[in-house]
């Protein structure tokens, strides 16, 4: 999914509606930085969708990092290079924990949750005629797994041995050029995380064949016992040009993410600000328009912010007290 010139228009149009009066009191110094992801996945184009609503709500100027996703977003963070970010729930679940490898034990602690955003699912495709068309054919298999960063990335291995698959090589890199050598027999699979349909599947799937391979509900109940934050989803008939049926899978809720030195009311201002206006980040990604459950993310251990939490139960949501943390 892109975004057209005509959609960057009309949401612009759109923001010209929104009240001056959600404008943060608390000045910020300088730009916030903001960590989204590289082009073909859905934070490329989500993070700025946002950005826009929060340099409106607020006056702040907006500047975009294009990261790998998930895990460096989280890093940037941490290190302070960064003040707002998106990640899936899993990763910023081992991120708090210092549970995973690429934390090197260390627990992030320096970031909280904002607001859910819209879910990811996992995609996982090969190549007509390649031979592979279950799980168990993934064993031992060279398998792309998008951007070093990415909640796939970050993932794929453990989600695969849980379930009792050791695959070959994991190879990270960009989503296009990795569907690409798929498709040219380097690569057995791709294996992506992301909002559906992920447009470098969705472009590879016009006018080909290519097998999406699903998972059992034992599989993917296995796998959510094993990695917190993931559950069942199902990839519904015609999410991809030329399926004909739901094919079970495994996702996650993703996550808006700050750090915890936002003051409050910046923080309020900038989570009203997408609770309020998710159709206009559904230009980006189509599920964000409707409002996302907060219990996945607090039941993975994660925690909002004060401020955050303040907009979250204004509009609706009930939040555990133990679930914020300053």
């Amino acid at each position: 999914m892109s975004l057209t010139r005509r959609s960057l228009i009309g949401t612009g149009a759109a923001l010209a509606l929104v009240k001056a009066g959600q404008a943060a009191q608390a000045p910020w110094p300088g730009a916030l930085v903001m960590g989204t992801g590289e082009p073909g996945g859905a934070y490329a184009i989500f993070g700025p969708a946002w950005g826009q609503l929060v340099k409106h709500a607020t006056g702040i100027d907006i500047a975009y990092r294009a990261t790998g996703g998930s895990s460096a977003n989280l890093l940037l963070i941490e290190e302070g290079s960064a003040q707002l970010g998106l990640a899936s729930v899993p990763v910023a679940a081992q991120a708090r924990a210092g549970t995973a490898n690429w934390t090197a034990g260390v627990k992030l602690d320096s970031f909280r949750a904002l607001f859910p955003t819209y879910p990811s699912v996992l995609q996982i495709i090969a190549a007509t005629g390649s031979g592979v068309t279950n799980l168990a054919g993934l064993t031992a298999q060279p398998i792309g797994v998008g951007p070093a960063g990415a909640s796939s990335a970050v993932l794929l291995k453990q989600i695969l041995t849980s379930i009792g698959v050791n695959p070959g090589r994991i190879e990270t890199g960009n989503y296009e050029q990795q569907v690409r050598r798929m498709l040219e027999g380097q690569l057995a699979a791709c294996a992506f995380i992301g909002a559906p349909p992920l447009p470098a599947i969705n472009a590879a799937a016009m006018g080909r064949k290519l097998v999406l391979i699903g998972f059992s509900d034992a599989e993917a109940a296995q796998a959510g016992r094993f990695i917190p934050g993931l559950s069942r989803m199902i990839l519904h008939a015609g999410t991809f040009p030329g399926q004909t049926v739901d094919v079970g899978s495994l996702g996650a809720m993703n996550v808006a993410v700050g750090t915890s030195a936002l003051p409050d009311s910046l923080a309020e201002a900038i989570t009203a600000a997408a609770l309020k206006n998710r159709h206009l980040l559904a230009v980006a990604v189509r599920d964000a328009a409707k409002p996302q459950p907060v219990k996945p993310v607090y039941e993975a251990g994660l925690r909002f912010h004060p401020g955050a939490a303040k907009a979250l139960r204004a509009a609706g949501y009930h939040l555990p007290r133990d679930a914020v943390q300053a």
